[in-house]
């Protein structure tokens, strides 16, 4: 039986979810204060870089553990937003 072709528009969208993009972001984050420590020995990379690496990790994790179950997490998803925040106005005040 030959199989039908489907184009790209006849199919449904597929969702994106935040875990997807805020563990990841969040390892990167945490490797880049680690060798930012190891290079210049920089404790605000190490603090800024892995800690908020970290946190991110955990919010992402959260939000796995709450997609698993077919729910939402709303803890997750603040912490997300609350960090992403904090950030703008932590980078903003310095190229403001």
């Amino acid at each position: 039986m030959k199989k039908k072709f489907r184009s790209w528009k006849s199919r449904k969208p597929r969702k994106m979810h935040d875990f997807c993009f805020t563990i990841p972001y969040g390892l990167v984050l945490v490797i880049g204060g680690v060798i930012g420590y190891l290079k210049k020995g920089s404790m605000a990379s190490l603090g800024g870089g892995a800690g908020t690496g970290l946190v991110l990790i955990f919010a992402g994790y959260l939000s796995l553990k709450a997609f698993e179950k077919r729910k939402n997490s709303f803890l997750g998803l603040a912490i997300e937003t609350g960090k992403t925040l904090l950030f703008l106005f932590f980078v903003s005040s310095i190229w403001l």
